[in-house]
C-alpha cells in the first residue's frame, strides 16, 4: 500500500512538473514610485537550475505602458554591461533592458541583485510583471523565459491585504445578519 502511494506521488510530481513546468530561472522585482510619473524597477536574478550559467537576460517593456527607460547606474552590479532601448509606439515595438555578464555569469543556485531601470509609467495602476528571456550568448536563442515576480515582501503585503479584506467582508456579513 505504501509503495503505491509513493509511486503515485512520484508520478504526480513528474506530471505536475512537466505539465506546469518548474522554472529554471526567476527574476524578482521591487517597484518604487519616484514621483511625477517616474518609477524604478529593481531586479534580483536567480538561477534555480539552468545549465549553463545565466550570461545574458532581457526584460521587455510594453510600448503602450513605458517610456524614457534608463539604466540606474549607482545600482549596477559589478561585471555586468547593461543597455536599454526605448519603446516605439508608432511601430508598436516594445522597449527592453538587457544585461550581459562580462565575467562568469550567474551559476546554478546563485543570485545577483542590483539591476535597476527607471522609466515613465503610462499605465493607470502600479507597474507590474514583465516578460523576461534568458539568452544564450553564443546562439542568441532564448533558453528560458518567464514573468518577473514581485519580491517576497511585496507578496507578503499583498497577502496581508487579502486577509484584511476577507476579515472585513466576514465582519460586514456578520453585522448584516445581526441587523436582520
Amino acid at each position: 500500500m505504501k509503495r503505491k502511494i509513493v509511486v503515485g506521488l512520484v508520478f504526480g510530481f513528474l506530471f505536475a512538473t512537466s505539465a506546469f513546468g518548474v522554472p529554471m530561472t526567476q527574476i524578482e522585482y521591487a517597484v518604487t514610485d519616484l514621483g511625477l510619473g517616474k518609477w524604478q524597477y529593481s531586479y534580483d536574478v536567480t538561477n534555480i537550475s539552468l545549465t549553463p550559467a545565466i550570461e545574458e537576460f532581457t526584460i521587455w517593456f510594453d510600448y503602450e505602458l513605458y517610456d524614457n527607460l534608463a539604466v540606474v547606474m549607482p545600482d549596477t552590479p559589478a561585471g555586468w554591461d547593461q543597455v536599454v532601448w526605448q519603446p516605439e509606439p508608432v511601430l508598436e515595438d516594445d522597449g527592453g533592458y538587457d544585461a550581459l555578464a562580462l565575467t562568469l555569469g550567474i551559476g546554478t543556485g546563485e543570485s545577483v541583485s542590483g539591476f535597476s531601470v527607471s522609466f515613465d509609467w503610462l499605465g493607470i495602476d502600479k507597474p507590474g510583471s514583465q516578460l523576461y528571456e534568458i539568452i544564450d550568448t553564443l546562439t542568441f536563442e532564448t533558453i528560458d523565459s518567464g514573468w518577473t515576480i514581485p519580491e517576497p515582501a511585496t507578496l507578503l503585503l499583498l497577502g496581508l491585504g487579502g486577509v484584511m479584506l476577507r476579515r472585513r467582508k466576514v465582519a460586514t456579513k456578520t453585522l448584516s445578519h445581526k441587523e436582520e
